[in-house]
């Protein structure tokens, strides 16, 4: 007789959290006093906030830990306001390919992130990329000024030739650095040198 197989699951696998379509959708659970002495479960969280808006998140294994809210039903949680307590928590939700994956923001920078291009928004607490452009100083003479106010899994550098920053942070902080940018950024106008790429060697 041969004997069963086992199965094993990976302890690494995310988790997906999103109702199905066409589901009902029940209310968020109300915390109680134990849960709200202990803090609520991120992942408990996540799925109350994916009840509400329909949204499907993927949680990176890693993600964990409770947070507590004072003075909110987590039901009443926005997509927004989730943002903001992840970041809190060192986390962060990047859309990718109709899901929203829950990650650590310290990897932030190596994922696709939108582009704010005009005067587009987003929640405050959402990360994207900026290039932001300088007009009336080296670009690259902001960059050690500007750094330091910015967490360590943000990024900002100096494209030369085009005088200009990119900065991949939280759209909140992206909007912070630009104002500062721009009282900064005065005097007589600024021509970048003229930028050549060298062609490759035969």
């Amino acid at each position: 007789m041969s004997r069963p197989i086992p199965i094993v699951v990976s302890a690494s696998l995310a988790l997906l959290v999103g109702a199905a379509p066409g589901a009902p959708v029940e209310s968020a659970p109300s915390p109680t006093a134990a849960n709200v002495e202990a803090g609520i479960p991120i992942q408990t969280l996540i799925k109350a906030v994916s009840r509400k808006t329909g949204k499907r998140f993927v949680i990176d294994a890693k993600v964990q830990g409770n947070v507590e809210i004072i003075g909110q039903d987590i039901g009443a949680v926005t997509y927004s306001e989730l943002l903001t307590i992840l970041q809190n928590e060192g986390f962060t939700a990047v859309e990718d390919g109709g899901l929203l994956r829950v990650i650590s923001d310290s990897t932030v920078r190596q994922v696709a992130l939108p582009v704010m291009v005009g005067s587009a928004a987003f929640p405050d607490a959402q990360y994207i990329g900026r290039v932001i452009s300088v007009h009336h100083m080296p670009a690259a003479l902001l960059v050690p000024i500007l750094r330091p106010l910015l967490p360590q899994h943000a990024h900002l550098a100096a494209e030369v030739c085009s005088n200009s920053l990119l900065m991949v942070d939280t759209y909140s902080n992206v909007k912070r650095i630009e104002s500062l940018v721009a009282a900064l950024d005065v005097g007589d106008s600024y021509k970048a040198a003229k930028c050549e790429i060298a062609s490759p060697r035969p």
